[in-house]
């Protein structure tokens, strides 16, 4: 496994995932957090979309149900690459 700078990507934190889209083969992630809105309560708000290939979407899932406590998401490489919206 090379090694990834990952020190100019942002990190987020999320509490949740909102939907899973379809994009033609390819698969897009909607990564949600709650915010407060003018009625006093809180709404959804969206923070973090990826589109991802549906072999490498469904390689993550797999890696992180199995990981067992440490991240083995580093071991993941896409097959193919494609942009969406």
């Amino acid at each position: 496994m090379s090694d990834i700078d990952t020190y100019g990507v942002q990190e987020v934190f999320v509490e949740a995932l909102a939907r899973v889209e379809r994009i033609g083969p390819n698969r897009r992630l909607v990564f949600v957090i709650t915010a407060p809105n003018s009625n006093g309560t809180r709404d959804q708000v969206a923070v973090v979309k990826v589109a991802m290939s549906a072999e490498a979407s469904f390689q993550a899932a797999q890696a992180m149900l199995s990981d067992g406590g440490e991240a083995v998401l580093g071991l993941i490489v896409p097959s193919s690459t494609a942009w969406a919206n």
